[in-house]
């Protein structure tokens, strides 16, 4: 019998693409109802439920006033599974909707990580404690997400954690014309200007250093760029460019103070860019320091590992390249890790 699955998501997002598009590949009767204006997914039954769009800053109230909405939908369609995307939000409104439209269905959320970690008021943790507890099964991308709903007292055994993987093949013989690249979003959490003073002070010789910046305003970017003129700076860019520098690069580096695992990260290992990134559980499970990558507490810490990365001699570059691709392909295959969620989503 083909499943329906109704996923609650953003269909602007590749996170969420990687889902939706595996399931509707595998031949699931998919929908997709979403508070975004387009659609980067395959998934033709999709349903607008805002012209507001999503606002990654916060402050997305209209999802609320949009629950009815859901709910008759649920009802109408009867899915067999609601995945739900993001905890406090749409996971929020998805569990009251299917309580409203009064349906039997198996209903799990993805917890990407700024949901849980990286909340803006202190009474979401409450709200994710709702959630997750009316769940029948949740996904987490990293042990620190885990280790925070851990505390919520949530049944562990109805809790994935993994990652739902990369897919992507490296150019072969690309110049590593790029010396060092950052790709996270701009709030507090990711620690840009903490890099960037750092960058400015180090950066004495001709190094070519990139930032992508998801979410910074045409203001401060463009202050950036004065301030930092021997640095190149980007806003969001499409996943083939982003995939593009980052083959290109020889140092990825990531000073986040708390997170999930970072697609940016796999996809920097998977492409044989050394990374240089914050001392923090989620970059442990996948970096041990000084093996496959380097992990850096401070400032100081910072800029030794990132002189010893810039000038590693051949061998060593391609023993961490080697290792970070098979523990890539082991831990982080696409169609590996998503066999294995589908299997624990039933």
């Amino acid at each position: 019998m083909i499943k329906k699955i109704f996923f609650v998501a953003n269909a602007e997002s590749i996170h969420t693409a990687k889902w939706i598009d595996y399931f509707i590949d595998r031949e699931y009767d998919v929908y997709v109802a979403t508070f975004t204006k387009g659609n980067k997914t395959k998934c033709k039954n999709i349903f607008y439920l805002s012209s507001n769009g999503v606002n990654k800053h916060g402050g997305n109230y209209h999802y609320l006033f949009k629950i009815d909405a859901l709910s008759k939908l649920f009802k109408k369609i009867k899915p067999d599974i609601v995945n739900a995307h993001y905890s406090y939000s749409m996971g929020l409104i998805s569990l009251l909707a299917i309580k409203w439209a009064k349906i039997d269905t198996q209903f799990s959320v993805v917890c990407h990580g700024s949901d849980i970690l990286d909340l803006p008021y202190t009474f979401f943790d409450k709200i994710n404690q709702y959630v997750l507890r009316n769940s029948d099964k949740i996904f987490v991308v990293s042990d620190q997400i885990k280790d925070k709903i851990e505390e919520f007292n949530i049944d562990m055994q109805k809790v994935f954690v993994g990652q739902y993987g990369i897919d992507i093949n490296a150019t072969q013989n690309v110049k590593k014309d790029i010396d060092i690249l950052s790709n996270r979003a701009y709030n507090s959490n990711s620690n840009i200007d903490f890099l960037l003073n750092i960058l400015e002070e180090y950066n004495k010789k001709d190094l070519k250093i990139v930032f992508v910046l998801p979410l910074i305003s045409d203001l401060k970017l463009n202050e950036f760029k004065k301030r930092y003129p021997n640095i190149e700076f980007y806003a969001e860019v499409e996943y083939q460019k982003m995939i593009e520098l980052l083959n290109r690069s020889r140092v990825y580096i990531s000073a986040t103070k708390s997170d999930g695992t970072a697609l940016s990260l796999l996809e920097a290992m998977s492409l044989g860019t050394i990374p240089l990134v914050s001392n923090i559980i989620s970059n442990r499970s996948w970096i041990v320091d000084s093996i496959n990558g380097y992990l850096f507490n401070g400032k100081d810490d910072f800029l030794k590992k990132l002189d010893w990365i810039l000038h590693l001699d051949n061998t060593k570059c391609s023993e961490i390249q080697t290792l970070n691709s098979e523990l890539v392909d082991n831990r982080a295959n696409y169609s590996k890790q998503m066999k294995q969620i589908e299997d624990f989503i039933q």
